[in-house]
């Protein structure tokens, strides 16, 4: 695996010296090349590929309909490539393993999310395509080594953030060592963990980098990074500003999905964000993207809809032969703060709730209604009796109990309601994973 690493960090590098003509040329190549695949192993792409009539040697990208979320989760089994792994054989799996190194089959890579839609949805990777998804890492960093790097963030289970800072052990020389502090802690665990530790790299999502900063001008925080690296969420800029601010060092802005692995790498000299056109395909739209990653074998996308808004902008510094687009992607989901039970308020990170999982749960949201309290909203998978979803119920009761335990917020109460539809903004018309 560390030579692999090593050949695709050489591949990345390389890359960049490409010209914006030349990257295209080679997306063309690569995209070729996934078609092709697609049409000898994917039952779901050939019906396309047949449907559209489309020329498999000489074809665009934009000759293929647009893929939803729903369209992935109602076609999974015919999409994927192995037959031998289905949709149900990966909830069978995740209902038994929350250790995120642990391998499907010994094989693959298994990552889930509800995301910001709070519908369960899952993805899964070969390990050498894993590798190719994630060897963009050191683009925005640099070659630094020997590094301590901490990660906070939701780290108890199959989820993309943490299982891609795992792999950083395998780049001895990049790392000395790597600490994963799950943000469902209580906050000042996480504060004493960090003081101990010391890490020269520190990285997490926004919200939690922003708490961490204001615990380090009040002096409860005593560690002296090199970098700063933003994950998981849009980083708003006065955000930005403070952590950069308080602990007087450059932070990164990462643009990573479940889907799609890095994204979009962003810094202070970009001015901006590039995305990562030499492993993904974009089609921005106003309210949303289409993205076509190249590199994934084992469940290949094309034209995937993602609800994230990209809005590209003139690149006057030439860093990448890559589109750049504003620094701010997405959109931010509101933080649940409650009394917990030394009568101090804590936050619940909404990444802990947005990777929530319980076999048959399709969709959920949750409704705060007080400082001690909420509802949890659930949407069941239609094919349950009433045994089955009674048995569900429970099981979320369970789990929910475990993550207001870990926060120790034992007496923040909650209600479960079972719901065929849920509530989006009205400003909006969007969905929001969690309401007030």
């Amino acid at each position: 695996m560390f030579w692999e690493l090593l050949i695709q960090g050489v591949i990345s590098r390389k890359n960049l010296l490409m010209s914006r003509e030349q990257n295209k040329k080679y997306q063309q190549q690569e995209f070729l090349k996934l078609v092709n695949y697609c049409y000898h192993h994917s039952p779901y792409y050939r019906k396309i590929i047949q449907k559209f009539r489309i020329d498999i040697k000489n074809c665009k990208v934009e000759n293929f309909p647009q893929l939803s979320k729903a369209d992935l989760l109602t076609h999974f089994n015919e999409i994927i490539t192995d037959k031998n792994v289905t949709r149900e054989k990966i909830a069978r799996f995740l209902e038994k393993s929350k250790d995120p190194t642990e391998l499907l089959d010994n094989k693959y890579i298994v990552i889930h999310t509800s995301g910001s839609s709070g519908t369960v949805s899952y993805y899964i990777f070969s390990q050498p395509d894993f590798i190719k998804g994630i060897n963009v890492a050191t683009r925005g960093t640099g070659v630094r080594l020997r590094q301590k790097l901490a990660f906070v963030a939701a780290t108890h289970g199959h989820f993309a953030g943490v299982t891609m800072s795992i792999f950083a052990k395998n780049f001895p020389l990049l790392y000395k060592d790597v600490l994963l502090l799950d943000i469902n802690s209580p906050f000042d665990e996480i504060i004493k963990k960090l003081n101990f530790y010391k890490p020269t790299i520190l990285s997490g999502y926004g919200f939690a980098l922003r708490q961490l900063a204001q615990a380090q001008k009040s002096g409860r925080l005593k560690i002296s990074p090199k970098l700063l690296q933003s994950g998981g969420e849009p980083l708003r800029e006065d955000d930005k500003e403070y952590i950069k601010n308080i602990f007087n060092k450059p932070i990164i802005n990462i643009y990573a999905s479940s889907e799609h692995l890095y994204m979009g790498i962003g810094k202070d000299e970009y001015e901006g964000m590039y995305l990562m056109e030499d492993k993904l395909i974009f089609e921005l739209h106003e309210n949303y993207s289409l993205v076509t990653n190249l590199y994934n074998y084992t469940l290949p996308l094309i034209r995937y809809r993602m609800n994230d808004y990209l809005v590209p902008i003139k690149d006057s510094t030439h860093n990448m032969p890559f589109t750049k687009i504003k620094n701010i992607v997405g959109r931010n989901e509101t933080v649940p703060f409650f009394i917990n039970d030394e009568g101090m308020e804590d936050f619940i990170s909404p990444h802990i709730l947005g990777e929530f999982y319980v076999k048959d749960l399709s969709q959920f949201q949750i409704q705060i209604t007080g400082k001690k309290s909420f509802i949890f909203k659930a949407h069941l998978e239609d094919k349950l009796s009433l045994m089955q979803k009674k048995k569900v119920v429970s099981k979320i009761h369970i789990e929910l109990g475990k993550i207001l335990n870990e926060k120790k917020m034992s007496k923040v109460s909650f209600k479960i309601k079972l719901v065929d539809q849920f509530v989006v903004n009205p400003k909006t018309g969007k969905f929001s994973l969690i309401l007030k």
